[in-house]
């Protein structure tokens, strides 16, 4: 099931972009530099890792090597965000190498695992890890800055069982297998002569190219454990997805630190380049779906789905928690877009300017939309159904809290003295169901008073105004979104009032299964026959807990069914 892509084609679903974006960001090259070192696994793992932080480091240090001469930019903000790059790279370069070395031993009997020897050698010269600590020193707040680093970096060192060689100290033979120059040859200097911020924005994104290969590590090792049914392993590589996700957007939001009179040209001469069209990013993507795809078919096969994990959620814990991690990674991922679509705009301004190519916003629709669409409606459904479930308990704590601090007088209602005649009341409820019945919800507001009261449930915090009235009917929709049929039945008649019981028919929010409610409601009229209060007695919980049965098995009469 796992994506695969070919690093020459297009990405699914980008058109022809992705081939520009892949010779502009030099893709090709970037992946020539990860490190296989042959007989050691964690190599192909964690090299790549190891070169987006060499590239993160060269672009601090040029960064700051150029703050004298850039004083129009607030150099040591962009210093700083840069550092937290390399801060949050170096937490999750040793989680990642911590968990990968020890292979599930402890980490004392780590240390006694095989590594080929060739791993070693001496110092690092070429890293700029030296440079970059020297001169982040002299900032502002750079010592602090320099001691994180510094104590993130020895607890990699400790996750790892040798060290790096960064420090002058003998270990990992860096410049043998990360080999910093050519990683720092991956950007021309004279490439872009015209855009000064070009640099930034290429290497930005290869950074990126190797924080999404990562991704791709964590999702294949969900898939393994999600074949095995071992949802507390899947758990833990899709929540490590969702950091480098995190991760991701942090690196990006360094294009915010640009200078936007040197980004609008690169921008416009780049036209709609950007980070959705990198083929791992939406290979990623596939993966995170599919994965999706692949623990929902075997919730079936246990007469299960997303909505009964969220409704019984203590009684299917590891299931609920891997449900949970995914919804923390489909939000971090659309983040991730939407955070870059406001980043574009932000620097190159509105395309009603007439000067941008409307391509350049391609990240807005994938921002917006959702990634993985069913467990947004698994969602949705647990929020109908729990205030369905709650509707009157809620609704009368909310009531009772509102008459203790003395705000509940705007549900002081006076009936109309003056009594109304029949056929104007008839003619209001007539009017009342057939517009339930339409789905009219205009017409069906425009039916009370201009003081309106609905109390529904009987008990609950009361409707008391037209914009309340609004969301009521909605509410009535969503639980209902196919009405069959909506019969009353007049059971006493007043001066000014009428009892009404009414039995509503049609499909429920939960896959269409039949629902039917009967309520018995109290309707007062003003002079007009407009509805000036009514009050609906009925036990909403109850159509809850039949609902939520007849969900339950119609999920295990479909056991074995795949989709």
């Amino acid at each position: 099931m796992t994506q695969q892509y070919s690093p020459d084609s297009p990405a699914p679903g980008s058109g022809g972009g992705a081939r520009d974006y892949q010779l502009y960001v030099r893709t090709s090259q970037v992946e020539q530099a990860w490190p296989a070192i042959p007989g050691w696994p964690l190599s192909s793992r964690l090299g790549p890792l190891l070169v987006s932080f060499e590239i993160t480091l060269k672009i601090l240090e040029q960064s700051l090597d150029e703050a004298p001469s850039r004083l129009y930019l607030n150099s040591g903000q962009k210093c700083e965000a840069i550092a937290v790059c390399l801060n949050l790279q170096l937490r999750l370069m040793t989680e990642f190498a911590a968990r990968e070395a020890t292979g599930g031993q402890t980490r004392a009997e780590s240390r006694t695992a095989p590594v080929p020897e060739e791993i070693y050698g001496p110092a690092s010269g070429e890293s700029v890890w030296r440079e970059v600590v020297e001169k982040l020193g002299r900032m502002n707040n750079g010592a602090r800055f320099c001691s994180e680093l510094n104590l993130r970096y020895q607890a990699l060192v400790e996750a790892l069982g040798f060290d790096l060689g960064l420090n002058d100290t003998e270990g990992f033979d860096y410049d043998k297998w990360v080999k910093p120059s050519q990683v720092h040859g991956l950007y021309s200097p004279d490439r872009r002569e015209n855009y000064p911020e070009d640099v930034l924005f290429v290497r930005v994104h290869q950074v990126c190219e190797g924080l999404l290969e990562a991704m791709h590590v964590e999702l294949r090792g969900a898939e393994t454990a999600l074949y095995r049914v071992d949802y507390l392993a899947a758990e833990s590589r899709v929540l490590m997805t969702a950091r480098f996700a995190r991760l991701l957007e942090t690196m990006l939001g360094l294009l915010g630190e640009m200078s936007q009179t040197e980004y609008a040209p690169l921008r416009l001469a780049q036209r709609d380049i950007n980070i959705s069209q990198s083929p791992r990013w939406q290979a990623g993507k596939s993966m995170i779906k599919d994965h999706f795809w692949l623990f929902i078919q075997q919730l079936k096969n246990y007469g299960l789905d997303p909505f009964l994990i969220l409704i019984n959620y203590k009684e299917h814990v590891v299931e609920h928690r891997l449900l949970q991690a995914f919804k923390l990674l489909s939000r971090t991922m659309q983040e991730s877009l939407s955070n870059h679509v406001l980043l574009m705009q932000n620097i190159q301004g509105s395309a009603e300017v007439g000067n941008i190519d409307p391509d350049a916003l391609t990240l807005e629709s994938p921002g917006a939309s959702p990634l993985l669409p069913e467990l947004v409606k698994a969602f949705d459904k647990l929020t109908l159904w729990t205030s369905l479930k709650y509707a009157a308990q809620s609704g009368a704590v909310i009531r009772e809290l509102e008459e203790e601090q003395g705000v509940a007088g705007k549900y002081e209602c006076e009936l109309p003295a003056e009594p109304s005649t029949r056929s104007r009341m008839l003619r209001t409820i007539d009017r009342y169901f057939e517009t339930v019945r339409e789905g009219d919800r205009e017409a069906w507001i425009g039916l009370f008073s201009e003081s309106p009261y609905l109390e529904d449930p009987k008990g609950s915090q009361p409707a008391v105004s037209r914009q309340e009235l609004d969301l009521r009917f909605r509410n009535l929709r969503n639980l209902f979104p196919r009405i069959d049929s909506c019969e009353y039945q007049i059971l006493a008649e007043g001066e000014n009032s009428l009892q009404v019981q009414w039995t509503i028919t049609g499909a429920s929010f939960l896959k269409d299964i039949p629902a039917s409610v009967t309520r018995d409601q109290m309707f007062h009229f003003d002079p007009n026959g407009h509805i000036r209060m009514t009050i609906a007695a009925w036990e909403p919980e109850t159509l809850a807990d039949q609902l939520l049965e007849q969900h339950r098995e119609a999920m295990l009469d479909g056991i074995g069914q795949i989709d």
